[in-house]
């Protein structure tokens, strides 16, 4: 039935039709098709952008980081990092990949878990450095510099295991048994960055401009 409504609809494609009082504007189905996925497209961007920005200014506030900057979305870098949107990547992408700031979109709990373990060792900064390094979670979205990212969702999710090994990274400060990913993400703009590129204070004490309520930097005009 719908393959035929959508036949129908064509075949009347730009005519106005009056049906007594009533006037009805018959548009193409396939533009309706393409509206819709254009303003899902924008509605997921949003959304992964407000869970990492919040992520972002929850860790802030644990960690005591100062010059934490709010995200906004990259269409550019969406694009280079569609490049990248199988679980397993070859040795030349994993190459490029460590001199980038990437993360992938993993568990709620996860990132909460670290949040709490942050809190309680705020104090012990070289501690929480052991995390922010190329594949150990957090390098990319939690590096207060980036100020812009962009996103690809991966057509079916990701397993990590995480191996039970005593004083390993992740056993530290979750129970997880394992990790989920649902896409992959690249942090911009691209350059060279450093551990020391973390400011320690109040958050939203260190930036150049503004802060939003959560203590990030807003980006300057």
């Amino acid at each position: 039935m719908k393959v035929l409504l959508a036949f129908f609809v064509l075949g009347l494609c730009g005519k106005f039709r009056s049906f007594g009082t009533t006037s009805i504007i018959l548009i193409p189905a396939q533009s309706v098709l393409s509206s819709r996925v254009v303003k899902r497209s924008k509605d997921l961007r949003q959304q992964v952008l407000g869970e990492l920005n919040e992520f972002r200014s929850k860790y802030a506030e644990a960690a005591q980081v100062s010059n934490m900057n709010e995200l906004s979305y990259d269409l550019d870098l969406e694009r280079e990092v569609s490049k990248y949107s199988s679980c397993s990547l070859d040795k030349p992408a994993r190459r490029w990949l460590q001199s980038q700031l990437t993360y992938r979109l993993r568990d709620k709990q996860f990132e909460s878990d670290f949040v709490s373990y942050t809190i309680q060792h705020r104090d012990n900064t070289t501690q929480l450095k052991r995390y922010f390094g190329y594949e150990d979670y957090f390098w990319g979205v939690l590096h207060a510099p980036a100020s812009k990212v962009g996103c690809v969702r991966y057509s079916s999710p990701c397993i990590g295991i995480i191996n039970d090994i005593p004083m390993s990274p992740p056993v530290i400060f979750t129970k997880l048994k394992s990790i989920t990913a649902s896409g992959f993400c690249l942090f911009g703009p691209i350059m060279k960055y450093t551990r020391d590129d973390i400011s320690y204070g109040e958050p939203g004490s260190n930036c150049r401009g503004e802060h939003t309520e959560g203590g990030l930097c807003k980006a300057s005009n």
